[in-house]
């Protein structure tokens, strides 16, 4: 009995030390529980203590401050700025250092310790002085009572003053601001309206863009089909100018002198002058510019008596022809009753000796009436310029090419020679080579000279026909087939 009562009460500590022991095993997974809650509220409370810490910190700094500039503690000037940068970007704190800068400028640049009370103290010590000076000036105590009395409420009167003017003074701050925050907003409203007109004006720019540009493709494609039908007129208007046109100015009326003489019906009515030069060409001619010239002339004498009548020489020349009565006269250089306008391109080599001659053609173009109004140089230098009065474009020695390209000044000389015969194109400005010109103007025996060598021209060797027989007392270079004298 007594074991089965022991084991009774062994069975019943161990379901009681079971129960115990569940319990504690709860009890710890609580305390284990709440101690991470408790962290948490540590940490909390931990960072509330240091903002609390900060805020104190940065209280008490301001009070420090502010106890420097009332003078409640000593001023040091470097832990007065520590504490200003310590606490800088408090608007309340900006306002009363602003105010306390310009206050502290009335102690002036020698007094080292600045605050309230310091100031106090100067103004007091200056009352003081003043007084004492009044004291020194009275004579009696009486009047020095009174004249102290009268500072101590002049300095009153000016306190209130200064404390009704720094009312006034922060009313106007408070007006200012109130109207400066409706200005920052119309200015807010102008800005919106400004953006939203930009943006009105970029769209209507870009739409008036993309017209221009429609409207200069538009243009663009007009100007090509007017510079094809340019083209077309300038290659029309240059046929219809060209050399195949020309017509004489005039003929031979009389021949003198064993034909040596004849005289023109042009003169002084048509502007003729000594000096100029024609060709002479048969009546039957119908197109001048197929033709050379049978023989050349230069007038010699301009009569003044007649209107249309002027005496010429013929100049001297290989190759003889009979000049006839009614025979025509040409002179491309030369036109009644005005100057004809002629440009010259390149080099003007006249006499085949390789050197540019053109001061030389241009005394003989200005000698037979006309004028060069645009001389383009072999260098690429270019005087004057074509005008739609311009006759002849005379084009003289094209430009060489040294290994396959143009040095430089060539270069320039030969796209401004382009420019020119495009312009000349344009404006129907027949263009004439320099032989072709100097058949109509040369003649005369310094210039009759046949050039050897290189230069030699084949033209110069033409074979010559005999003159016919003589039938008469006349040369046969003036006789008819019958053997008559020709009339004059």
């Amino acid at each position: 009995m007594a074991r089965d009562r022991n084991l009774y009460v062994w069975q019943a500590y161990v379901i009681v030390m079971s129960f115990v022991s569940l319990l504690c095993i709860g009890a710890l997974c609580y305390v284990l529980f709440q101690s991470g809650t408790n962290s948490k509220m540590v940490e909390d409370a931990t960072a509330k203590k240091n903002e609390a810490e900060n805020r104190f910190r940065q209280e008490n700094q301001k009070g420090q401050l502010l106890e420097m500039i009332l003078g409640a503690r000593p001023t040091n000037d470097a832990e007065f700025q520590t504490l200003k940068g310590s606490i800088s970007g408090t608007p309340e704190l900006a306002e009363i250092e602003k105010k306390y800068i310009a206050d502290m400028a009335l102690l002036g640049p020698n007094v080292t310790e600045k605050n309230y009370r310091k100031l106090v103290e100067t103004l007091m010590q200056t009352v003081r002085e003043r007084n004492l000076q009044v004291d020194a000036q009275a004579k009696r105590e009486e009047d020095l009572k009174a004249k102290y009395d009268a500072t101590i409420k002049q300095e009153t009167e000016a306190r209130e003053a200064e404390r009704a003017r720094a009312d006034k003074l922060a009313a106007d701050l408070e007006r200012a601001q109130v109207n400066y925050a409706q200005k920052e907003k119309e200015r807010q409203d102008e800005i919106t309206k400004i953006q939203t007109d930009r943006q009105k004006l970029a769209q209507r720019a870009e739409k008036e863009k993309r017209d221009l540009l429609a409207r200069v493709d538009a243009l663009t494609k007009e100007r090509d089909e007017l510079t094809k039908v340019n083209d077309a007129l300038g290659k029309k208007i240059e046929q219809m100018s060209g050399e195949d046109f020309q017509y004489p100015q005039g003929k031979v009326t009389e021949i003198a002198d064993g034909g040596r003489i004849v005289y023109l019906n042009l003169g002084k009515a048509d502007g003729l002058r000594p000096g100029v030069r024609f060709g002479v060409l048969d009546d039957s001619v119908g197109k001048i510019g197929e033709t050379k010239p049978k023989a050349r002339l230069e007038i010699v004498e301009v009569n003044q008596q007649t209107d249309h009548l002027s005496r010429a020489r013929v100049l001297p020349d290989r190759r003889t022809a009979t000049i006839l009565r009614g025979d025509k006269v040409y002179s491309p250089v030369w036109q009644p009753g005005r100057k004809v306008s002629i440009g010259l391109v390149g080099k003007m080599d006249i006499d085949g000796d390789g050197k540019d001659d053109r001061e030389a053609l241009k005394s003989l173009i200005v000698q037979n009436g006309g004028e060069v109004v645009v001389d383009l140089q072999a260098d690429g230098r270019q005087e004057g310029a074509l005008t739609v009065n311009t006759r002849w474009l005379v084009m003289g020695e094209e430009f060489k090419l040294l290994g396959g390209t143009l040095e430089g000044a060539n270069d320039v000389a030969a796209r401004k020679r382009l420019e020119l015969e495009q312009q000349a194109k344009a404006l129907g400005i027949s263009r004439i080579d320099l032989d072709k010109l100097m058949g109509w103007l040369k003649g005369s025996g310094e210039e009759d000279v046949v050039p050897l060598g290189a230069a030699t021209r084949a033209s110069d060797f033409i074979r010559r026909e005999p003159p016919p027989p003589s039938k008469g007392r006349v040369s046969g270079l003036y006789q008819s087939a019958d053997g008559r004298g020709v009339p004059d």
